[in-house]
């Protein structure tokens, strides 16, 4: 290889890198309308009330690129939310092992579907989860990320898939999946 043909090489890799990145940053921006709500959950949410905002890129960000989140609204004003995440068993090991922190390319990993995060602050989260149940994810075994309040870490609840009709209908708006 000639040092041109090294350098046009690079060249056209740092422009495919530049175009990803682009690309990438055009899906955040996309997303960025359903931040404020969200956050304004956070901040009701005694879980998540105290979270840097650098723990958005890992908690937040790939949900929304991903589309693998549910706002949940009641008359105009947010009122719960959750993201979900398809894990390897890699990934289900390192969730555990880092207190619940995935990595980017972790949200999309595998076929074990992980309940990462919701966020309700004004309750609730039994009819959130039975709307993700009946209307997200019928026909497959949901497992959730819970606090373990023994440990002050972090635990495991597994569902069965869910069994009898399915309906859009809820007691709250049924809320947009971003």
């Amino acid at each position: 290889m000639t040092e041109n043909s090294i350098d046009e090489k690079k060249q056209t890799e740092d422009e495919a890198l530049r175009e990803h990145i682009n690309a990438r940053s055009r899906e955040v921006l996309k997303r960025l309308p359903a931040m404020g709500p969200i956050l304004m959950l956070y901040m009701q949410s005694s879980h998540r009330r105290h979270h840097f905002i650098s723990d958005l890129e890992w908690l937040l960000l790939p949900p929304l690129v991903n589309k693998q989140c549910k706002l949940y609204m009641k008359d105009e004003y947010p009122i719960s939310f959750a993201s979900w995440a398809f894990l390897s068993e890699a990934a289900e090991k390192r969730l555990f092992e880092n207190g619940g922190r995935l990595r980017p390319d972790d949200w999309n990993s595998g076929n074990s579907l992980w309940i990462i995060d919701i966020v309700a602050p004004f309750g609730g989260i039994e009819n959130m989860l039975e709307d993700i149940r009946k209307n997200e994810f019928p026909d497959q075994v949901v497992h959730l990320v819970v606090p373990d309040p023994k440990t002050g870490g972090i635990t495991a609840r597994e569902m069965a898939p869910f069994q009898g009709n399915r309906s859009k209908k809820t007691e709250n708006e049924p809320g947009k999946t971003h």
